[in-house]
């Protein structure tokens, strides 16, 4: 086990930047996910701890060491493909075994962690087959059991699952997160996911065009997000805005775009009157609209049920909502319907998008 610090690092494509100084102090041992829209800089920052893609600029230490110059197969490190880059001439026990007999381990030392790996992901009935004869979900444990007997110092996970049906990522993701608790190892996963940020990672780092834009726990990451895109990114579904300019008419504090109004209440409401004349953003998350209420009307969209909730998607004074409901209340498409907001949930930004409140 180890930690992995990178201090400002940079990688340049040209005149293209591809990670924009980025520093991120990951402790021995966490589960450190990596999310972001495609070509953020995610995969990259992966590459680079890895060794596969050389720094422009900045430092990266794996257990202290600083690894600049230092081949991939001199890190320590074991990295996890999307493509799981088995060799298909070969059986399971085989690939599993295959960088262990690169290194010239002893023969009864490469049954021993090839076997103990195949039990950990319960693959040990899959030893004697081709990739070709294994499901996705089985091929990805092979994958990931051909690091495991490395035991390396840290693990690397390039987007593991995206080939993965729904039902086998929800599998996947619950037994990764089994195995990072049982190994006790550090684990650096890179997603574009955010459901398997949020239910997988220790500590989630977003990132956006290059630039990492909150390293913080799924749950300060929810309920406090430090800008404007974290609070989009994050949560499912996306998190509604009102964009307009504050105004304060009477005592009432409202943020006013267009044909649309909205009603401000509570410390939302106090903290918007510091910019009265400002344009600022109002986010509302589907959950925090309270039904039936009075602060906004429109007029319903779509409605997808999703079980036990459905989302209602409307509009109100040309702004589009989606809100979340309990799956009893039946709405339907024309429909006029009115919601209160949970005020003290309500997220306030500023023309530059950061979080006021």
């Amino acid at each position: 086990m180890a930690g992995v610090r990178l201090e400002r690092v940079t990688k340049r494509f040209g005149e293209v930047v591809a990670v924009d100084n980025v520093s991120i102090d990951i402790e021995d041992g966490s589960f450190v996910v990596l999310v972001g829209p495609s070509g953020c800089g995610k995969t990259t920052t992966l590459r680079l701890i890895a060794g596969l893609e050389e720094l422009t600029e900045g430092n990266i230490y794996i257990d202290g060491k600083l690894v600049n110059y230092l081949a991939p197969k001199d890190r320590d490190i074991a990295m996890v493909f999307q493509n799981y880059a088995l060799y298909p001439h070969m059986n399971v026990f085989d690939n599993m075994a295959f960088g262990l007999r690169l290194r010239r381990f002893p023969r009864d030392e490469i049954e021993r962690r090839v076997r103990s790996a195949a039990a950990i992901l319960g693959i040990e009935d899959l030893l004697h087959r081709k990739p070709r004869e294994l499901s996705g979900g089985q091929r990805q444990r092979v994958a990931v059991g051909r690091a495991i007997v490395r035991d390396p110092k840290v693990f690397l996970f390039d987007e593991p699952l995206s080939n993965l049906d729904a039902k086998m990522r929800v599998q996947m993701r619950a037994e990764l997160s089994r195995l990072h608790s049982r190994l006790g190892s550090t684990m650096i996963y890179v997603t574009h996911d955010q459901v398997e940020a949020m239910t997988m990672g220790d500590i989630i780092v977003v990132m956006k065009d290059g630039k990492v834009q909150q390293v913080a726990d799924p749950i300060t990451l929810y309920n406090q997000p430090e800008n404007r895109f974290v609070a989009g990114f994050i949560g499912t579904p996306p998190m509604n805005f009102v964009d307009g300019i504050a105004e304060k008419r009477g005592r009432r504090v409202f943020v006013a775009g267009g044909d649309f109004s909205l009603p401000l209440s509570g410390e939302v409401a106090e903290k918007a009157q510091e910019y009265i004349g400002k344009k600022v953003s109002v986010g509302i998350r589907g959950e925090h609209f309270i039904f039936p209420g009075k602060a906004i009307t429109g007029t319903v969209d779509i409605v997808e049920p999703m079980g036990s909730e459905s989302y209602v998607y409307f509009t109100a004074g040309g702004v589009s909502f989606v809100a979340k409901v309990h799956s009893t209340v039946l709405l339907h498409p024309g429909e006029k319907v009115s919601f209160g907001i949970d005020y003290e949930r309500v997220h306030l930004f500023d023309e530059d998008g950061k979080r006021i409140v």
